[in-house]
């Protein structure tokens, strides 16, 4: 009798040592699982991250790259000291634009009378760019809509120096990386 229960004894604790060991493979299973899963989540938050960095970089540049280069059309847009320097303003700029022709020969006119003289030499009118803070707007498609306000010492013959500030507006395509359209307000 005594050697019936040691037997019963061990072999019931086979069975359970048995479903222990099943119910623990079944659960090593499913960790494993969850592992698996957990890294392929952590390589997609890496793609993720990378392809988000990535916008976000390329976004920046263009939005500096807007920025300044909208301020360096402000340089070179206002500072002139005679015709000559006046005539000059566009190929200073031209690579930095493309502009619809009636825009261009609006921003860029001859500076001269219906005589042909010119207002710039004859009036004495000089400008000189002082400083300038550029800012931009939301990037829709491929356009930056980006602002200067731009501070020039102007005078002419008949004044004294005077500081003005003027507002440019611009779209700055970043496939064409030139400006499509500038527009300008002067503030008081």
């Amino acid at each position: 009798m005594k050697n019936k229960v040691i037997y019963l004894m061990t072999g019931l604790l086979a069975v359970g040592v048995l479903l222990v060991m099943s119910y623990n493979g079944q659960q090593r299973t499913k960790i494993v699982k969850v592992e698996s899963n957990i890294k392929k989540l952590d390589k997609q938050q890496v793609k993720t991250t990378k392809a988000t960095t990535k916008l976000e970089t390329n976004y920046n540049q263009a939005d500096e790259k807007a920025k300044s280069t909208l301020i360096d059309f402000g340089k070179n847009y206002y500072t002139f000291s005679s015709q000559a320097d006046y005539d000059k303003r566009f190929g200073k700029v031209s690579d930095d634009l493309a502009l619809a022709d009636e825009q261009k020969q609006s921003l860029f006119s001859d500076g001269r009378d219906d005589t042909g003289g010119s207002k710039i030499d004859n009036l004495g009118l000089q400008s000189e760019y002082e400083t300038a803070v550029g800012y931009t707007s939301d990037k829709q498609d491929d356009l930056i809509e980006t602002l200067a306000t731009v501070v020039v010492k102007v005078s002419s013959d008949t004044t004294k120096t005077g500081k003005q500030a003027v507002l440019i507006h611009g779209w700055y395509d970043t496939n064409l990386n030139k400006f499509v359209s500038i527009k300008i307000n002067d503030l008081q």
